[in-house]
């Protein structure tokens, strides 16, 4: 592939590297749907029952063993969350969108009305009081496919995209297995490769070059343990389909910061949007994925010329 990867240069920071509007909006209606595994048995809003410890796709699917997805953006943030206040799921303090190289800043002032920078590693959070209580998110956000890798679409053949928060306890597997994948040395996408265009797939390509296969684990915490999402890579992905991938990276790449820049549209106090974990209900025109295969095919078979955007 002789394309310059300078094409995409619009995505660096929506990677990752190692070593929205708060008008209410119907499930359906979404462009990201929410990935979730149900705390607890609950009829959501069109009388479906959500079981516990499965896996539901907002205004898609629910009650799934497993969920398979190719990722096409991924953003790491930064967020101080307090106490939720009555009426609200969460309360952020502060938010740091991490845009472009550090320095980096939250979505409070000062005390002298100057931006606040932000601390760039955990340790230097720790001694700084504000600082303190905040804590690295992760966003995974992908296209919804079957075990084979082929999209799941709309009525109208469009591509249903799917999310999953890393915070606290879910932070963990999600990180390092985006950091397994970004160690991976994988024939370049871009030729001739370049110390440039191999720290570009490392960071914004190799995560999006394999079929992810998410399933249910669990962690312990001081409350007991609790549900945490296991990811595996299947299949690789042919380069040509990959390429197809950034090119829905850069066609939805707006939406995506709209979405979840939250300090893009208004102050992070007064932000009271939750964060992922809601009810859902399915789309008309959503079709449905087919029944689990047994075993995963060595390759992919699949095409995305029938996809439509």
């Amino acid at each position: 592939m002789s394309e310059n990867f300078a094409e995409y240069e619009q995505l660096a920071g929506k990677g990752i590297a190692f070593g929205s509007s708060p008008d209410a909006v119907k499930p359906e209606d979404e462009f990201f749907h929410s990935l979730y595994i149900s705390g607890k048995t609950r009829d959501n809003h069109i009388g479906v029952t959500e079981k516990a410890g499965e896996f539901q796709v907002r205004g898609v699917e629910y009650n799934l063993k497993e969920v398979n997805m190719i990722i096409v953006h991924v953003k790491d943030m930064l967020v101080k969350e307090g106490k939720p206040e009555p009426g609200r799921k969460q309360n952020i303090i502060c938010t740091s969108y991490k845009e472009g190289p550090p320095p980096w800043y939250g979505t409070t002032k000062l005390p002298n009305g100057s931006p606040r920078p932000c601390p760039q590693t955990s340790n230097e959070r720790s001694v700084v009081e504000f600082c303190n209580p905040c804590r690295s998110q992760i966003v995974v956000a992908g296209i919804y496919c079957r075990p084979d890798g082929s999209p799941v679409l709309t009525e109208e053949k469009k591509p249903i995209f799917v999310f999953m928060r890393a915070k606290g306890v879910k932070y963990k597997n999600i990180s390092d297995y985006l950091s397994s994948l970004y160690n991976e040395d994988l024939s370049p996408l871009f030729e001739p490769q370049t110390d440039a265009s191999k720290k570009f797939e490392k960071e914004v390509v190799n995560h999006k070059r394999f079929i992810t296969k998410i399933t249910k684990g669990s962690a312990p915490t001081g409350y007991g343990d609790k549900d945490v999402f296991v990811l595996t890579k299947a299949a690789e992905l042919p380069k040509d389909a990959v390429k197809r991938i950034l090119e829905f990276a850069k066609s939805t790449i707006e939406r995506f910061d709209d979405k979840f820049n939250w300090a893009k549209t208004k102050s992070a106090s007064s932000y009271a949007k939750p964060a992922g974990v809601l009810t859902m209900d399915t789309p008309a025109g959503a079709a449905k994925p087919a029944e689990e295969k047994k075993e995963e095919p060595k390759k992919p078979a699949f095409s995305f010329e029938d996809v439509k955007f």
